[in-house]
């Protein structure tokens, strides 16, 4: 049942569109989209399916190439959806740059198919639809398959089912659905369904949609068992002013919840406005809410933790196996980003961008030499620093910056104004001379030549 809250949340938007295609009306389409939801709880248009008629079909790709990023074939009829909004192994899209592909569904038999649902989910650009689909019947046991998009209109034995085109309804992201219903024009039994699907921003190379899952339906949709969204857990707090609230997503990592409240949520209660204040500018608020959520190695692909505004993702694996080692650390280094603020600011007016080696280094400067400096994680022998370059980010250029803030303690400004610089989109290298009164060379010749 729908809650008051879904309902007045749901960002519902439907349209039935029709129009002659072919020697024949086109079927049915119906849109429905939603920002709200996790499992497509849309009010008419069901979760996908788990046991529809394209659970044991084949999927092959005759035009086109699939993304890198993108999971296989196999993840549009596997009875799963996605468990976020961007993860991209668990969807499927066509390569950037590209302009279409031809997707062929082999049903292995012929079947009178009632519907064709398609569902995709991205937070942005990569949520809308823009397809065709055909059916050809292969009565006699032969068919011809198209080679190109172009070769659609002009092979024999193929007949234009709809076309699907979600852009006006989906433009702000989010699940989206379309139902297409074949009406008595289309009785005839298909075994084969050949999607031509289409980037929906040509400018944008990356414009081309995640697809979660395509179903099709024979016969009753009461005979269906749908997908049903795990519960949500979640982990709320603040700070003791109640100023900075806190979200964590452990949906996915109940075994974590116990530590996360003992002792994670301390260190973020106590850290986040720490680094507020140790990062200030002119006019400048910090983020007062902060979602953390817990997501598999396989959508992370191998990077500990990364944080994208104001979202920390955290890989459940590698937490899992560093619990009494970085990973408090490693979210005290996402918080800083998250408080950088850096994005979309980083290129002055006068074309200056703010190096990424400071980006990550002040991150790491705060994490290790004020968070965990017994640790002596970022910790540099006088042989290594000599060997060392003072940009090579994270903890090599939180070394450097140690020693710069040390060495120059007749300002005791030097990490806010750097900050402020970068945030502000005025950083340059000549703002190293300004602090201390050498180049940033200099400055990095001393470290390297420094006896601790």
């Amino acid at each position: 049942m729908m809650t008051a809250r879904f309902l007045l949340c749901l960002c519902l938007l439907a349209i039935r569109v029709k129009g002659t295609f072919a020697a024949y009306p086109s079927a049915d389409v119906l849109i429905e989209s939603s920002v709200d939801s996790s499992a497509f709880e849309l009010p008419t248009i069901l979760p996908p399916a788990i046991n529809d008629a394209a659970t044991d079909a084949s999927w092959k790709l005759l035009a086109g190439r699939t993304d890198g990023n993108s999971g296989s074939l196999v993840v549009l009829n596997d009875g799963r959806i996605p468990e976020s909004a961007d993860q991209p192994r668990s969807n499927w899209f066509l390569a950037a740059g590209t302009n279409d592909g031809l997707l062929l569904l082999d049903l292995r038999q012929s079947i009178s198919i009632s519907q064709i649902v398609s569902y995709s989910w991205h937070p942005g650009q990569r949520a809308p639809q823009l397809y065709s689909v055909y059916g050809a019947t292969a009565a006699d046991g032969k068919m011809e398959f198209p080679e190109s998009v172009e070769q659609v209109a002009i092979t024999a034995g193929w007949s234009l089912i709809a076309r699907v085109d979600t852009r006006k309804q989906a433009l702000a992201g989010g699940q989206v659905a379309a139902r297409i219903t074949l009406t008595a024009s289309h009785a005839k039994p298909y075994r084969y369904l050949l999607f031509v699907v289409q980037n929906t921003e040509p400018s944008d190379r990356f414009s081309h949609t995640f697809y979660s899952e395509i179903d099709v339906i024979s016969g009753e949709e009461s005979t269906l068992q749908r997908i049903k969204a795990p519960p949500i857990r979640e982990q709320h707090f603040a700070t003791s002013d109640e100023l900075y609230r806190f979200t964590i997503d452990t949906t996915q990592a109940e075994e974590l919840e116990e530590w996360t409240e003992g002792e994670l949520q301390p260190v973020i209660r106590e850290w986040y406005p720490r680094i507020v204040q140790l990062l200030p500018s002119k006019d400048f608020k910090a983020p007062q809410q902060v979602r953390l959520r817990y997501l598999p190695d396989s959508e992370m692909r191998g990077v500990p933790a990364y944080a994208s505004g104001t979202t920390i993702s955290l890989n459940i694996e590698w937490m899992r196996g560093q619990l009494k080692g970085e990973a408090r650390g490693a979210v005290v280094h996402e918080l800083v980003h998250v408080v950088q603020q850096y994005s979309g600011r980083r290129r002055g007016r006068a074309g200056s961008v703010t190096p990424g080696w400071l980006v990550e280094g002040i991150p790491d400067y705060i994490r290790w030499f004020l968070y965990e400096p017994g640790t002596g994680g970022a910790k540099l022998s006088a042989e290594r620093r000599q060997a060392a370059q003072h940009n090579a980010s994270y903890r090599v250029s939180a070394n450097f910056l140690d020693y710069v803030i040390r060495s120059h303690p007749t300002n005791p400004s030097i990490l806010e104004q750097l900050n402020a610089a970068a945030r502000e989109g005025r950083y340059t290298s000549e703002l190293w001379q300004q602090l201390t009164g050498k180049t940033e060379q200099e400055l990095a010749n001393d470290w390297r030549s420094a006896v601790d």
